[in-house]
């Protein structure tokens, strides 16, 4: 059975009428994902383990549940019980969690069947697919450009039709930017909607647990069955977002949309008329779409701030990374040089970079000079967006202008009065909203999406509003074939 354009909705729909059963589905999925492990995307198949699962819940399930035998791949940052977890990092290859990470464990008890781990750039950190331990992952639909990061693995996976969709991690725009670049639909839900105990930190006020799908409802499905207070997360919350897929077409009139004349005038011609031919569409469906201001020099700020304070944070939630207590522990005369050579061996280049520069930011001294300069800009960027939020309820962003750049291309930097587009999807981040992208255009094989945001914990009018896009935009389901 060829499995790999279906949605989860329509797996669903096949395993309760008895076309296909868990147990068939799962091992068609572990087939295909052998066939492509040259990738470098996956870091590890749980053949065995999958299989058992598989038929442990064909026998035990409620086949009511709508991730009922529905295979996934994880992140490798999230913790899963005796299976490896590397993070893709070679410092923590070996390393065991003898638990799961709490959206695993809620994914589990839905009867989703985990089938492997996808790699992603060490640590969280890259933003391009180039720096897992294991080698470079590439664009499923052109191996000379990136498939873009830090979840490269699960974006490749989703969108090669591997899996109907899988867990990433979003610090920056580690989801969202990816989906673009993959034409999926990538979801960083509000902060602390669901619960982040078991993911392997890399900045713990930026960091949120979310998805890659083929659609809008697909994510409103595991969204519904992983949001949700944990009392193992100091920063969780209950987020009154419930029954998302039951409501997914509610979309009320009274929405109003807006965007930043700026930002959008900054894309380039096609990718810019396209946006405001999109904003003549809404108005014609009877919505109101209003243009918003946002100070340029807060815009300008994103980059600097976001590194200052991911960086900083970076190296305190890595400090128990030293060979001792996780993973790979390096030989050496004593305690000190075990350290020393464990981290210098297990450590890539791009962490290495970003511990020096959050090192340097952890100085007393400039702890005032820069890390507290940054808290303060990104307090004056949340609340800009607090002004944004009072007239609109819907910020539309360009996660990208373009296509996914060729893999040379990373290294070039883009021109400094429009270097604030590479970084724009950071003010979700920096104020804890919902926000979606989801595909747009297409170049080819390629996609360039577009994204959605609310404000805090209105998750569900996100995922409403990206729904009623997808429908007005026509592009879903789509994988890329061989």
């Amino acid at each position: 059975m060829d499995y790999k354009k279906l949605s989860i909705l329509e797996l669903h729909e096949k395993l309760i009428n008895k076309e296909i059963n868990v147990l068939e589905l799962t091992k068609n999925v572990l087939a295909e994902a052998n066939k492509i492990k040259s990738s470098n995307a996956i870091n590890k198949l749980i053949d065995e383990k999958a299989i058992n699962f598989a038929k442990e819940v064909e026998t035990n399930s409620n086949i009511n549940s709508l991730l009922y035998g529905i295979p996934y791949f994880a992140k490798d940052n999230f913790a899963t019980k005796d299976i490896e977890t590397t993070s893709s990092s070679n410092i923590l290859k070996g390393y065991i969690p003898p638990f799961n990470a709490t959206s695993i464990s809620k994914l589990e008890k839905q009867g989703a069947i985990l089938v492997g781990k996808a790699a992603l750039d060490e640590l969280g950190m890259g933003g391009v697919g180039l720096y897992s331990c294991n080698g470079i992952i590439t664009n499923p639909a052109d191996d000379k450009r990136i498939v873009g990061g830090s979840s490269s693995g699960s974006a490749y996976l989703v969108a090669k039709g591997i899996v109907p969709f899988a867990t990433g991690s979003d610090t920056g725009d580690s989801i969202r930017k990816p989906a673009s670049f993959n034409n999926i639909v990538g979801f960083k839900p509000s902060y602390g909607a669901i619960s982040r105990y078991g993911l392997l930190p890399y900045s713990p006020s930026l960091d949120t647990v979310g998805f890659f799908t083929r659609n809008v409802t697909d994510m409103a499905i595991v969204c519904d069955a992983t949001f949700g207070y944990d009392t193992k997360d100091a920063t969780s919350h209950e987020n009154n977002s419930k029954n998302m897929f039951e409501k997914i077409e509610g979309l009320s009139k009274a929405v109003k949309f807006g965007y930043i004349k700026k930002v959008i005038d900054d894309l380039n011609e096609d990718v810019k008329n396209a946006y405001y031919n999109l904003f003549e569409t809404l108005k014609l469906n009877g919505f109101e779409v209003k243009e918003v201001e946002f100070k340029q020099e807060l815009l300008d700020s994103l980059s600097a701030i976001y590194k200052m304070i991911s960086f900083s944070e970076s190296v305190s939630t890595n400090a128990n990374l030293d060979g001792i207590k996780f993973g790979r522990r390096a030989t050496g005369a004593d305690y000190v040089e075990i350290i020393t050579n464990s981290r210098t061996e297990g450590f890539g280049e791009e962490v290495k970079q970003r511990f020096l520069v959050g090192a340097l930011n952890l100085n007393k001294e400039n702890q005032t000079i820069y890390l507290n300069k940054a808290k303060q800009v990104r307090r004056l960027i949340v609340e800009e967006l607090n002004k944004v939020f009072k007239e609109i309820d819907i910020l539309i962003i360009p996660p990208t202008d373009k296509i996914a750049p060729l893999i040379e291309e990373t290294k070039i930097k883009s021109t400094p009065e429009k270097e604030y587009l590479s970084d724009i999807l950071t003010l979700a981040n920096f104020n804890g909203s919902p926000s979606i992208t989801i595909p747009f255009l297409k170049e080819g094989k390629l996609g360039i999406g577009i994204n959605i945001n609310a404000k805090p914990k209105e998750d569900l009018l996100c995922l409403q509003a990206a729904k009623m896009l997808e429908d007005i935009i026509g592009i879903k389901n789509e994988i890329v074939e061989d």
